[in-house]
């Protein structure tokens, strides 16, 4: 029924995201009407060759169509993003037209195709950061010829100068990065191509004769004098990311990389510098690094595993955390020592969940909750919950030991873990959202942390079932939680001894 009544109305839906996408791409790059009419129409015959198969495969051929080089060097993927945000806006009217009052099938028609647009996101992404990265490599090689075809055409003479320099500006223009050639003695800025004066902002009657300490020295992370004696040294500025912040106080991520040029007679005239942007992917990281360990979100980066935008159910394993007696401690010290005691456990204490490729969901004032088998699949998510816990206490216990010989107080911790099945995803408003766990297991983690006490870790059956080979169990009780009506057994472990080995 969804198949056919979509079919029906393709035109339509064509014509009404064309209405709503073209005012914001013709904002950002001057496109024509029947140009983006195509690709729409395009990429709504692929959405329903999709639905018609239930396969991701007709929409990954029209990604890869759409993504290319030209996309990358002329329409922020940001343009592109608000794009396909549009298409999921229209799906509810179209399902409430076709369904009616038929709630029930409106929400599941509506969570299927919402996460089929949410993996289209996904791969829009992931094409674009591998396109932006083989433009990059090309660019690097265009570079290089740059040099090269500057280099041998420079010993030639005559009539042979204009077509030199025709050739030259050519090629100078056809480079996607800023690029800027500088003087070697002066610093002068000799030359620069469209794309650095789309950098900078600045034009290039602006840009040249100036120094490159004028144009650039406000710029706080550009090592200018690093580069210089890098260029004397050994001839090249070696390709390296810097994180950039101008006056007005904008950051950015850029990639530099520099390259001497000679003259006929083989001397050092100058050196030839190439800027390429990647304050998008280098913010993503930013901000995915603050709760992902880092070969987590290499992973997710590299585009090896794509984390559902869309809850879904997942098997995993939740640890929730807290320090004892903190509220006791926070009354008896001045706020500013409160906060450094604070940050000192909790530090040690993601330390060993990201030891365990374990994410990071949320502080909870003195203590956090971590999750294991999300965003990635981990099938041993308990063994990574259990042996995060373990380190956790060691960690603590290590602390302890050095604050105890320095006369300072010291606080113990206490670690319940759940293992089950629950919602994760990005939940929130458009205004907020954040990627984490939601179930009647993620409640049970919680409570368990009422019966746990200090230095110990409980974990559920559930649990214990999936680590019985990595903890012996010290006690197992029936405990009565708050909002449930069965009893639930728990049990207290620590760590399993390794095995001796005889001689």
């Amino acid at each position: 029924m969804l198949l056919a009544f979509f079919s029906a109305r393709a035109e339509r839906i064509v014509d009404a995201l064309l209405a709503r996408i073209y005012p914001t791409l013709a904002a950002a790059v001057p496109l024509e009407p029947q140009e983006v009419r195509a690709w729409i129409a395009r990429g709504v015959a692929a959405f329903l060759d999709a639905l018609r198969a239930n396969d991701l495969a007709p929409l990954e051929r029209f990604l890869a169509s759409l993504v290319v080089s030209r996309t990358v060097t002329e329409l922020p993927l940001a343009v592109l993003h608000r794009g396909f945000t549009a298409f999921g806006d229209l799906l509810l009217d179209l399902l409430r037209e076709c369904y009616g009052t038929d709630t029930a099938r409106l929400a599941e028609a509506l969570q299927r195709l919402h996460g089929l647009k949410d993996a289209l996101l996904t791969r829009l992404v992931a094409h674009y950061e591998t396109q932006a990265r083989d433009l990059f490599r090309r660019q690097q090689a265009q570079l290089q010829a740059y040099s090269r075809q500057l280099e041998a055409q420079l010993v030639r003479v005559g009539d042979e100068v204009q077509t030199l320099q025709e050739f030259n500006e050519s090629i100078l223009q056809s480079v996607t990065s800023g690029l800027l050639v500088a003087d070697k003695e002066t610093h002068r800025i000799l030359k620069v191509n469209r794309a650095m004066e789309r950098l900078t902002g600045r034009s290039a009657a602006d840009l040249v004769g100036k120094t490159v300490e004028e144009v650039f020295g406000d710029v706080r992370g550009l090592p200018i004098a690093e580069f210089a004696e890098e260029v004397e040294r050994q001839g090249t500025i070696t390709l390296r990311k810097h994180r950039l912040q101008t006056a007005d106080g904008r950051e950015a991520y850029c990639y530099i990389k520099g390259q001497v040029f000679y003259n006929h007679k083989g001397e050092n005239r100058g050196v030839i510098v190439l800027i390429d942007d990647i304050s998008k992917r280098e913010l993503l990281r930013e901000t995915f690094s603050r709760y992902l360990s880092q070969p987590v979100l290499e992973q997710v980066l590299a585009g090896q595993h794509r984390p559902a935008l869309a809850g879904n159910r997942r098997q995993l394993s939740v640890l929730f955390a807290d320090l004892r007696h903190f509220t006791a401690f926070a009354e008896q010290h001045p706020p500013e020592t409160v906060v450094a005691v604070l940050n000192q456990y909790l530090e040690a204490m993601v330390a060993s969940v990201f030891q365990s490729q374990g994410t990071l969901d949320k502080f909870l004032g003195d203590g956090l909750l971590a999750l294991f088998g999300a965003p990635l699949v981990q099938p041993d998510h308990a063994v990574r919950a259990v042996r995060a816990a373990f380190a956790m206490q060691q960690a603590v216990a290590e602390l302890n030991k050095t604050r105890r010989a320095q006369g300072l107080p010291t606080l113990e911790l206490g670690i319940s873990i759940n293992t089950g099945e629950a919602i994760v995803g990005n939940i929130g408003s458009e205004q907020r959202m954040e990627y984490t766990a939601v179930g009647d297991m993620v409640n049970v983690a919680q409570r368990l942390q009422a019966l746990v006490s200090s230095g110990e870790v409980l974990v559920s059956d559930g649990t214990l079932q999936q680590v019985g080979q990595e903890v012996v169990v010290y006690r197992t009780l029936e405990a009565r939680l708050r909002g449930r009506r069965q009893p639930v057994r728990v049990h207290h472990v620590g760590p399993r001894p390794p095995v001796p080995v005889c001689d």
